[in-house]
């Protein structure tokens, strides 16, 4: 039967081991998805001369870069040590992307047949994915609010775009980076689940803790505030290197430096004495070391099974507001840098129990 849609239960994502261009025995579901997209462009440039109004031609001189963007709920850093970002907890989140171990990948977007769902499901030839060949994270960011779940969302960017069956093995999306060749290496999906035993549903607003907060900032004391919602955010700008010689991107290294920024918004409850000419006449500008813990409900008890650990940030802007009919409430943001693999002192730290 012809397919007339494609519905949230017949997809699923899956995520390939690093790099991109390797065996790909190993492949990990990403599990909590709950949005995906995907995009390409095919930057065509005019070719024009004297004596011509309308261009003679229209040539690829540089190289497509397809896209996709998808938001999970958190649970406990399965996702996040897939996607090759630590959660031992000690080391920073750019490490495994800074030293190039867990850098590129590949990405698979998985639709069965329609009035199917994707969990417990054995792909045939009417089923189809969708491939981000070497895929590199440009952005991850996490949050949560007062009436909602955590959840994360990450940018990738690749070189090469495909559709294929996914009946058997198929070929990896991956190209090679020197003249855009395909890679000479299958890959066939695992059976999509829901998940582990230990892998908790979802974290809600009552399994969050805030702890470290500062006392001291300009007029309010955080460590008191009623915090209503968080976000951490990191980009991973990267360049494009190209050179004479190939049409294709032959590779996209992090640029430094990195900076993270994490934001609250809270309801105002203590006020602390301050002046902002003492922050500006103070040499030494105060960081603050403070973390973000999930214990949600597993198995019947809440344990602790995600952790974010933020060191080193910096105060940068802080807005309060009050009107007829609310509280007084404000929001705050820090800025992080980001260290390699072995500064412990300074950056964003996961912590997650799905190792």
């Amino acid at each position: 039967m012809a397919r007339t849609q494609v519905k949230y239960g017949s997809a699923g994502l899956f995520v390939g081991p690093s790099p991109a261009t390797g065996v790909h025995t190993s492949i990990a579901q990403l599990h909590r998805i709950q949005s995906v997209s995907d995009t390409f462009d095919i930057p065509l440039e005019d070719v024009n001369q004297f004596g011509s109004t309308a261009a003679l031609d229209r040539v690829l001189n540089t190289s497509p870069t397809p896209t996709m963007e998808f938001t999970y709920y958190v649970t406990d850093g399965h996702n996040e040590d897939a996607l090759g970002l630590p959660i031992d907890g000690s080391t920073s989140i750019a490490g495994g992307l800074l030293d190039g171990t867990e850098d590129d990948k590949n990405y698979f977007a998985l639709y069965t047949k329609q009035g199917t769902d994707a969990v417990g499901y054995t792909t045939t030839s009417d089923d189809f994915v969708i491939g981000i060949g070497n895929g590199f994270i440009s952005s991850y960011s996490v949050s949560a609010s007062v009436g909602g779940f955590m959840e994360a969302s990450v940018s990738v960017e690749g070189s090469n775009y495909s559709v294929e069956t996914a009946d058997g093995s198929i070929d990896v999306p991956a190209i090679n980076p020197i003249d855009g060749s395909a890679i000479a290496q299958t890959y066939t999906l695992p059976v999509a689940s829901t998940g582990t035993s230990a892998m908790p549903t979802v974290i809600k607003k009552g399994d969050i803790a805030i702890t470290g907060l500062p006392s001291d900032l300009l007029g309010v004391d955080l460590s008191q505030a009623n915090i209503q919602s968080f976000s951490v955010s990191v980009d991973f700008p990267r360049e494009a290197l190209e050179r004479l010689g190939s049409d294709f991107v032959f590779a996209r290294p992090l640029q430094t430096p990195i900076t993270a920024t994490v934001s609250m918004d809270f309801a105002v409850s203590e006020l602390v004495e301050g002046s902002l000419a003492d922050i500006f006449n103070n040499c030494n500008i105060n960081s603050y070391n403070f973390a973000i813990t999930a214990s949600p409900c597993t198995a019947g008890t809440n344990t602790e099974s995600f952790k974010i650990d933020v060191r080193g940030a910096f105060f940068e802007s802080q807005n309060t507001s009050v009107d007829i009919g609310s509280d007084r409430n404000g929001s705050v943001s820090f800025s992080v840098p980001i260290g390699a693999s072995n500064d412990t002192t300074r950056g964003i730290f996961l912590d997650g129990t799905a190792v």
